[in-house]
């Protein structure tokens, strides 16, 4: 196991690279600007293809962070570091009038821009991704002020969202029924406590390798970039190594636009060590080769290294052959 850790310390040390936040004026509401922003008809009633699920949300959140928190502040008040120097406001996404507009609008002014607000659909080249940010958006609205979302919420991944809603719930139920079986089975020793707090914390691991299986053979993208931390790393073994939430949801696009795997994974070990743990795994099935429809057996053996962060298991760095 310490060789192993050697390991996880040494691809830490190697592949460290600092995500640099760039920051921009999402300006979508100007409050006080009597000029105003004329969204076209068409674009006000775009329905949004991405289903604001928890992990969505979360990628949401992570473009926020990084393009529109230094101008709009991390509430959305329009209090970021560099609101002061704009020539318009920023606006409040968190008021009624903001949170009334369309999700069609708010894509059409986070892609397009104007004044201070930038354009994005160079920034942003995956219309997904913005739509993800406009799904954070809607997390802004205070209690008071929600504005009913708009109803055709699934289209383009409507069955691969329901797919991924379902495991998750599973998988929840699981842990949950493990979690009362534990405790309630060795609550009397405090050294058998701490043993069922071991047992939970595998469970919870086991949890996201069945996450990461579902999204996998569903070619789901958004759901395993969801499962890696923000620095994560993935290192295929005949692709270069890919370090970063966009890098490596890029390696895993090309993947899924040559093949659409059905594997299956057995867990052969699974270490813990404070808030750090590995997974020693073996997948077997098939993939098919999308440009001629080839099936060929797919049988690797992957080691996964895990962070704890937020009280929610990560995946650091994936590795098989």
């Amino acid at each position: 196991m310490k060789n192993i850790f050697k390991i996880f310390f040494s691809i830490w040390t190697i592949t460290g690279i600092f995500l640099l936040t760039s920051s921009f004026s999402l300006s979508l509401n100007h409050a006080g600007d009597d000029k105003p922003w004329v969204v076209p008809e068409s674009a006000k009633k775009l329905k949004n293809p991405v289903k604001a699920t928890e992990d969505n949300v979360k990628a949401g959140k992570l473009l926020f962070s990084k393009h529109c928190k230094s101008c709009h502040g991390t509430g959305g008040k329009g209090d970021g570091s560099k609101s002061k120097e704009l020539n318009t406001p920023c606006g409040d996404f968190t008021e009624k009038g903001f949170q009334s507009q369309t999700d069609g609008a708010l894509f059409y002014k986070t892609k397009e821009g104007r004044e201070d607000m930038p354009s994005f659909k160079k920034k942003i080249t995956d219309e997904e991704e913005l739509w993800t940010l406009v799904n954070y958006l809607r997390t802004f609205a205070p209690a008071g002020n929600k504005v009913e979302p708009d109803k055709q919420k699934t289209t383009v991944n409507e069955k691969k969202n329901t797919t991924e809603n379902e495991v998750k719930k599973s998988t929840a139920t699981e842990i949950q029924t493990t979690k009362e079986k534990v405790v309630i089975e060795k609550k009397d020793s405090a050294a058998m406590l701490m043993d069922s707090v071991s047992a939970l914390e595998k469970s919870r691991i086991e949890g996201v390798l069945k996450l990461y299986e579902k999204a996998l053979n569903a070619s789901d993208t958004l759901a395993i970039t969801a499962l890696y931390t923000s620095n994560g790393i993935f290192i295929p073994p005949q692709a270069a190594t890919a370090v970063g939430t966009d890098t490596i949801k890029a390696s895993y696009k090309q993947l899924f636009k040559a093949s659409k795997l059905n594997v299956t994974f057995s867990i052969e070990e699974i270490e813990i060590s404070g808030n750090t743990a590995f997974i020693r795994a073996v997948s077997k099935g098939d993939h098919t080769l999308l440009e001629n429809s080839q099936k060929v057996p797919e049988e690797n053996k992957a080691l996964i290294l895990l962070k704890k962060i937020n009280n929610d298991w990560k995946i650091y760095c994936y590795m098989f052959n």
